[in-house]
């Protein structure tokens, strides 16, 4: 368990390093602009280095795997959870934003467009949670 946490914390930070790297080289000049292009050549090492150690190269290498992990498998799970947590924040961040008036200033039909959402969400789930309920 602990090797699976170790693993999806490097490859996430070495993502999350590449896309601010990106955005870093995208926006930046001068000599700012260059510490884009540096993050991520850094996050690629780190990504792989860390899959090099998993990979049949380190049997190669070293006569055996420094990381017994089915990396790829792991990847694809983390990669999807970190997906959905990512939308799931931005949804709930972007509603919060919406309707608390920092991001827009939502109109009263806007509001009341939430409210019946709202509604109809709680009806929805109060009819699946029956549903569920005399099924069994």
């Amino acid at each position: 368990m602990a090797i699976e946490f170790l693993s999806i914390l490097i490859f996430t930070f070495a993502l999350a390093l590449f896309v601010l790297g990106m955005i870093t080289w995208w926006m930046e000049r001068g000599k700012k602009g260059m510490l884009g292009p540096i993050m991520v050549g850094t996050a690629l090492i780190i990504a792989v280095g860390y899959a090099f150690l998993g990979s049949r190269f380190s049997i190669t290498t070293f006569g055996r795997l420094i990381i017994t992990i089915d990396l790829p498998r792991l990847m694809t799970t983390a990669i999807i959870y970190t997906i959905g947590v990512l939308c799931g924040v931005s949804l709930a961040g972007g509603i919060f934003l919406w309707i608390s008036g920092y991001l827009l200033k939502p109109t009263h039909f806007e509001i009341k467009l939430v409210y019946f959402f709202g509604v109809v969400l709680v009806i929805a789930l109060v009819v699946s949670f029956l549903a569920v309920r005399f099924s069994h």
